[in-house]
């Protein structure tokens, strides 16, 4: 049905639209679903608890939350966090991402490397807290190093596995054209290694804001894991609480982020269908 030369949608045609809807921001709603349930849970469970130092109620930990995000002395850690989490991300990724794509094209220097970088990488991470509190002293330098530790191996065990991933016969063309062994790390190597470089540096980012969490609880005075440290020791678990969800959201954010970043630089990869999340 036509009204002054416009088409007025029908309740067959509104209904589909709403299905389009549903379908396009499934996993939001989904999302959603599951995020109230969880709060129902929370709130039922902390009425029947009735002990604030084990759960607190929902509200108060709401209330916690919001009042966070003006706080500006939660706000300067936080930021103080990021900055300590983005250095050592770089350290681990100016190191990483050369090693690996030397590891993975050079069999030579595979079989040197290897033994060495997985017997370093069985060690936990807190494992080097008093050594690199030694090294390094109280403050940044303990925790970057910490996370330049957490964050190397994902960057270098991806980058080897895009390396290796390269079809065989793309090298043989190449030097067939009478390419250099520059122009094939640079033309081949690192184009076809870029899907795992950006995985790995996922993966490395979220090692890395986990490990800079712990390291604040030891080696430093100040950060926003310190923040989390005083919050027990006050025993102001509703705080802790809205603190370790504010930890949770940042690392998702800094996680969609990377995901951006991969889709620009790799987007051939999402044309026919879902990758990543």
């Amino acid at each position: 049905m036509e009204r002054h030369g416009s088409a007025i949608p029908d309740a067959g045609n509104a209904k589909l639209n709403l299905g389009d809807i549903f379908d396009k921001y499934r996993g939001n709603f989904y999302t959603l679903f599951v995020l109230m349930v969880l709060l129902i849970i929370w709130n039922f469970a902390a009425s029947r608890i009735q002990n604030t130092l084990l759960l607190p109620y929902l509200s108060e930990t709401a209330m916690e939350f919001f009042t966070a995000w003006t706080d500006p002395v939660i706000m300067s850690n936080l930021g103080l966090t990021l900055k300590r989490v983005i250095t050592g991300f770089l350290y681990a990724y100016v190191i990483g991402v050369p090693l690996g794509l030397l590891m993975g094209y050079s069999a030579t220097a595979m079989q040197s490397l290897a033994p060495v970088m997985n017997s370093i990488r069985q060690i936990p991470i807190m494992a080097w807290v008093p050594l690199s509190i030694i090294w390094f002293g109280l403050g940044d330098g303990p925790t970057v190093f910490l996370i330049a530790m957490s964050a190397i191996f994902p960057l270098v065990i991806n980058t080897i596995a895009g390396v290796q991933g390269i079809d065989p016969n793309y090298y043989n063309a190449a030097r067939s054209m009478g390419a250099s062994k520059l122009d094939i790390v640079r033309d081949i190597v690192v184009p076809g290694a870029m899907p795992h470089i950006l995985t790995g540096c996922r993966l490395a980012m979220g090692a890395g804001w986990m490990s800079v969490i712990c390291a604040e609880f030891i080696a430093t005075s100040a950060g926003f894991g310190f923040l989390m440290v005083e919050a027990q020791v006050r025993l102001e678990t509703a705080q802790l609480y809205a603190l370790m969800i504010m930890s949770g959201l940042v690392g998702y954010a800094i996680d969609k982020v990377f995901i951006a970043v991969e889709r620009k630089m790799t987007s051939w990869r999402f044309k026919d269908g879902f990758v990543g999340s």
